[in-house]
């Protein structure tokens, strides 16, 4: 039996002996402690962690592979953010409830703000949005509405989208408001200059106002100051949220709806 297929079977009788749980959780110092050796000396009798995982695997192992560094990472900058707010976390956070080094951060997904980026990517409010603005139910203000509550939704339900969002408008040079404004906003703003275009076209908007001017009624300092009060409280009430979002509709559509005196 080769070095590399006895740690194997040792790593599964410990594990199994001490319930440590599935190896797939145990990052290579973890591992070595399972052991009584040190991390050199486990590297020496494996080789690599993806020949471990391999031979492993072919002894009938379960829950053996990792999810890739990239995902790891993402989804242990995501529980962070949502615990501490992005100011306190650090690669080297990141690195440790990831279960990688911060070099490995830095080949498989860049720096902290590409960390950042990604991370919004992955948990981006804009699929839940554009959904809701795919076929919203009746008139304006119900249709208005639905869409709002989809954006309450997204900002208060989330604590890591709320608390990105926040970082982005503190720093707008920082690559995450880059992205923010080139990939969410301009999509949200054509999905919404599609909404809005027909709601005017069949008469619920004055023909006089302009398509932007209607996005910048429909985006603007009222649903920010309703956001954020909200947001202030952090309340995640969906009773709250959907006041917010009929306050919201009511808001909008007495702004933009056609003067019936003519």
């Amino acid at each position: 039996m080769s070095r590399l297929v006895s740690t194997a079977v040792e790593l599964l009788r410990r594990a199994d002996a001490t319930r440590a749980g599935p190896l797939s959780s145990l990052g290579l110092t973890e591992l070595a402690a399972l052991l009584g050796v040190s991390r050199s000396t486990l590297l020496r009798r494996i080789g690599s962690r993806r020949e471990l995982d391999a031979v492993l695997l072919e002894l009938g192992a379960r829950s053996v592979l990792r999810p890739p560094v990239a995902d790891r990472v993402v989804d242990a900058a995501a529980a962070l953010i949502s615990d501490r707010g992005v100011a306190a976390v650090t690669l080297d956070d990141v690195a440790a409830r990831a279960r990688c080094s911060v070099q490995s951060i830095h080949v498989q997904v860049g720096g902290r703000d590409a960390v950042l980026t990604e991370t919004f990517a992955r948990h981006s409010p804009v699929t839940g949005i554009s959904r809701a603005l795919e076929d919203p139910p009746g008139g304006l203000c119900e249709s208005a509405r639905h869409v709002y509550l989809a954006m309450v939704d997204a900002v208060l339900g989330m604590p890591v989208v709320r608390a990105l969002l926040t970082e982005a408008l503190a720093r707008p040079d920082s690559g995450l408001a880059r992205f923010v404004r080139s990939g969410c906003v301009r999509s949200l703003s054509l999905s919404l200059a599609r909404w809005l275009a027909r709601h005017r076209l069949t008469g619920g908007i004055r023909p006089t106002m302009g398509l932007r001017q209607v996005i910048v009624l429909f985006v603007g300092p009222v649903a920010v100051q309703a956001l954020t009060e909200a947001v202030a409280v952090e309340s995640r009430d969906p009773v709250v949220r959907g006041r917010v979002a009929t306050e919201l509709a009511d808001s909008f559509c007495r702004a933009v709806r056609p003067d019936p005196t003519g």
